[in-house]
């Protein structure tokens, strides 16, 4: 497995969301409440939510600004932060099973962090390639799946942070 000094456990999401032109700049977020009309996560206290719970709360309130929030945006103008590309063998046998793992990782990565999703999954034949919103989702994807299957795992960091290749094999 081939990681990157500055890909790890210690990079935190600070690195891959300073240079992002589609987060407001830091300490200038949306002011009160907002609801993406898209995918109707929640934005409160400088945070986004993915929660049902709370945008039924939130929706009916007068001062809520109806927007799109930036993984909306970011997928709507196909721009990926991450692309994991999977190959082999094995994929073939076990496609099924590895797709499910990464649909559950995305699931776990839009409660914490609504703006890291998939943005698309694209099947093509002998390969599957995977579109993120976060350059440390595609990251994470890799690792799971290196260590559910082992196989082969490459990182290829783009030098401004904002953008990782992953390619997994097996």
């Amino acid at each position: 497995m081939k990681v990157p000094r500055e890909v790890g456990k210690h990079t935190r999401n600070k690195v891959y969301s300073e240079n992002d032109p589609y987060l407001p700049p830091k300490g200038k977020g949306l002011v009160g409440i907002a609801i993406c009309k898209d995918c109707t996560s929640v934005y409160h206290n400088k945070k986004w939510f993915l929660d049902a719970k709370m945008y039924k709360e939130k929706k009916g309130l007068k001062n809520v600004n109806w927007v799109t929030c930036p993984a909306c945006k970011k997928t709507k103008e196909n721009v990926p932060n991450g692309i994991v590309k999977l190959k082999g063998d094995f994929l073939k046998q076990h496609k099924e099973e590895i797709l499910n793992l990464i649909h559950n990782e995305d699931d776990r990565s839009k409660k914490y962090n609504p703006l890291k999703r998939i943005m698309k999954l694209q099947d093509k034949g002998g390969e599957v390639e995977v579109h993120t919103t976060s350059a440390k989702l595609a990251q994470r994807i890799g690792s799971i799946l290196f260590k559910a299957y082992s196989g082969e795992v490459e990182y290829k960091k783009h030098e401004n942070a904002k953008f990782m290749r992953v390619e997994w094999r097996r």
